[in-house]
């Protein structure tokens, strides 16, 4: 029988695009796919590249550093958001191409520069209706 995940232990809050790789969920990996025909790499789940539209793609782990490509400081947040108001929301590029869009934490606003570079952070987030707390991934400063 498999191990099941301590219940005081963040899960993936989609293992689709996040793979958790430790058992205390503090670290992890984004995942993607990667067209076995051209090469374009996407981040999160593929029927068929975006680029040549072939259906030949591998599952490739992107990593957990990037490059601030571009951001923008959030003050009225989406419905439901469970964070701080002002936050920033960053586009990050990663060495495969791909960009990824999530929380930039641990920088005062003044000190976010594009092109620097970041890496993925996870926090937990509370989960709702006695389901396991979420591992949600973030950007920080590298």
């Amino acid at each position: 029988m498999p191990d099941m995940p301590d219940s005081d232990t963040p899960v993936s809050v989609d293992p689709n695009r996040l793979k958790i790789t430790n058992d205390d969920s503090s670290e992890g990996t984004l995942v993607g796919f990667r067209c076995n025909e051209c090469s374009t790499t996407v981040f999160g789940p593929a029927v068929f590249c975006q680029s040549c539209t072939s259906t030949d793609l591998e599952a490739v782990d992107l990593g957990a550093k990037g490059t601030l490509f571009s951001y923008t400081i959030v003050r009225i947040p989406p419905a439901g958001w469970p964070g701080d108001v002002p936050y920033v929301l960053g586009q990050v590029e990663l060495p495969q191409g791909p960009q990824v869009l999530a929380e930039v934490v641990d920088c005062e606003h003044d000190d976010l520069k594009i092109g620097m570079a970041v890496e993925l952070t996870l926090q937990a987030v509370p989960a709702e209706n006695g389901e396991a707390d979420k591992a949600v991934y973030k950007w920080r400063p590298a």
